[in-house]
């Protein structure tokens, strides 16, 4: 017998009381952070231990650790102790084009979540009574975030020292940075808050300061020069280490680099008026080849090429929603782009086109065009899916609300309703949406109330507006309604004329349903507050 199995049989009766212990700490994240960088170190100890208690050799010994400890994990830890009842969030800048409804949001008081890391990643979190605050951070890493009403408060275990790496600037970009503040001036005095549902931020404006450049044109030349370099700059391959990791620790830095010149390169343009800056950003390799692709910041980057150089910059402001006409770029986009770049460029403005209100017979003609001439069906299919626009003869029914379930089946509210047991007594319906923060404020409340009353009689369903699956799902794992029964998508609200009927057109929205689907209370009150318990216990006792 070889010690992986007689670590496999010892492991299992270990994690019974580890898991116990790690429950209790959670709370304490410091103390979290650092227990499980000793139980790392003693996991090595542990394997030697039970080569010599059964007698096994060191290159046994030696190919356990390796394969077991040295093998790259695939998860980074984050562990909240959050006494505030702000929100906190997770934005991890790991994959191409992340976006906002792929943050992850906890609205508990203490949480952990394990989170798959591809590689080396930069971790911003973010609350509404703090700004933000950055980490890097890999797969192996626990992230220890506490939150009060005075401060957020981060610590990481950093195994491969990912923050200092990457922060650590060269000569050159040094020397960059002090030619930039020649010509950009930030104004810290006249800082505006802003912010949203999930974060609040501090704008710092800044202006440029020609003096500099009247004196010593040549000076602006010379930061330019460097910034493009920045910016078209592709690292070599780290042939020499043979470590995966650290070869995406150097890339990660070269990317944060590569974004940080693009910002600057767009406030000289806009701070010196020199828009030929903006053109030496349009013609430099980034949209010449592939480079922006491999990139993180890829969605901005072809964003800010469709937008400013496809369309000019053009936006109609005529009605009470700004309005930019992804069909026309969609069209010009070959004469600028090519290949993979065209591809993904036109996959953006699709998803534009339902983003500013375009209509779904429109985006499924220009879906058939995309497939006519980019041969991907697999996109097409699984844009159709995100976006519901598979659903096409459901969503034109007005006849009931149809659901869409966690597992992709397809009810109607009055399937959900029928199919239930004697023991149900009324339905309280939550209509939300992933980018409603109110909807999302009242979560943690209702999940409380659902536990105290669903085994009163009280059913709870959950239908989300959502257009794009993906954000609800994903909004769907914060509140723990991935796997709850009765959290459906809707599929033909726009169409239903029980929504009609009862002038749903803003969120969040409660209802309150009797055993057979009428309506009881078309305005409810939301979970939070003592009026969502007297309404309910009225109910019971009827």
């Amino acid at each position: 017998m070889t010690v992986v199995t007689y670590r496999a049989i010892a492991v299992r009766i270990a994690r019974r009381s580890c898991n116990k212990f790690f429950s209790s700490i959670e709370g304490f994240p410091l103390l979290y952070s650092r227990i499980i960088t000793l139980m790392r170190f003693l996991q090595t100890i542990y394997l030697f231990a039970i080569a010599a208690l059964f007698g096994c050799s060191k290159t046994e010994v030696h190919e356990a650790i390796n394969n077991d400890l040295d093998s790259p994990p695939s998860q980074a830890i984050f562990i909240i102790n959050n006494s505030t009842d702000s929100p906190i969030s997770i934005e991890l800048l790991d994959s191409v084009m992340p976006q906002k409804d792929q943050w992850f949001t906890s609205y508990k008081k203490s949480d952990t979540l394990a989170l798959k890391l591809n590689h080396s990643a930069r971790a911003t979190i973010h609350s509404l009574l703090s700004y933000p605050q950055t980490r890097f951070i890999s797969s192996g890493d626990t992230l220890a975030i506490e939150l009060d009403s005075s401060k957020l408060w981060l610590n990481a275990t950093d195994r491969l020292n990912v923050q200092e790496l990457i922060n650590k600037r060269s000569e050159t970009l040094l020397e960059t940075d002090s030619l930039y503040n020649l010509f950009i001036i930030a104004d810290s005095s006249k800082a505006m808050r802003g912010g949203d549902d999930l974060s609040i931020s501090l704008a710092i404006p800044v202006f440029g300061d020609t003096s500099v450049l009247k004196s010593n044109p040549e000076l602006l030349d010379e930061l330019v020069n460097q910034l493009i370099y920045q910016l078209e700059f592709v690292p070599t391959t780290l042939t020499e280490t043979n470590n995966p990791e650290l070869e995406a620790i150097q890339n990660l830095k070269h990317e944060v680099n590569r974004h940080e010149a693009y910002i600057r390169l767009r406030i000289l343009t806009s701070q010196l008026n020199r828009e030929e800056i903006q053109s030496q950003i349009f013609d430099s390799n980034l949209y010449q080849t592939d480079l922006s692709l491999k990139s993180p910041f890829a969605y901005s980057y072809i964003v800010f090429f469709i937008n400013d150089y496809v369309l000019k910059g053009d936006e109609d402001r005529s009605s009470n929603k700004a309005y930019v006409d992804y069909k026309l770029a969609y069209n010009r986009l070959p004469k600028y782009l090519e290949g993979d770049l065209l591809k993904t460029a036109r996959e953006i403005c699709l998803a534009k086109m339902l983003d500013y209100g375009e209509g779904q017979v429109s985006v499924n003609n220009y879906l058939a065009e995309y497939l006519n001439e980019h041969k991907d069906s697999s996109f097409v299919d699984s844009f159709k899916e995100r976006y519901l626009l598979s659903f096409q003869t459901i969503k034109n029914t007005s006849t009931d609300l149809a659901l869409l379930s966690n597992s992709d089946s397809i009810y109607t509210l009055s399937e959900v309703i029928q199919n239930d047991t004697d023991s149900v007594q009324f339905y309280y319906i939550d209509f939300w949406a992933s980018w409603c923060g109110p909807c999302r404020k009242a979560m943690p409340a209702s999940e409380e109330k659902r536990k105290l009353y669903e085994g009163r009689g009280v059913k709870f369903i959950y239908l989300s507006i959502d257009r794009d699956k993906e954000k609800w799902k994903t909004a769907s794992l914060s509140h723990q309604l991935e796997t709850y029964q009765n959290s459906y998508l809707l599929i033909n609200p726009e169409e239903q004329q029980f929504i009609k009927d009862l002038e749903i057109d803003f969120i969040p929205r409660y209802l309150i349903l009797d055993r057979d689907g009428v309506v009881l209370e078309p305005n409810a009150p939301g979970p939070e507050g003592d009026l969502f318990d007297k309404i309910i216990e009225s109910y019971l006792k009827n």
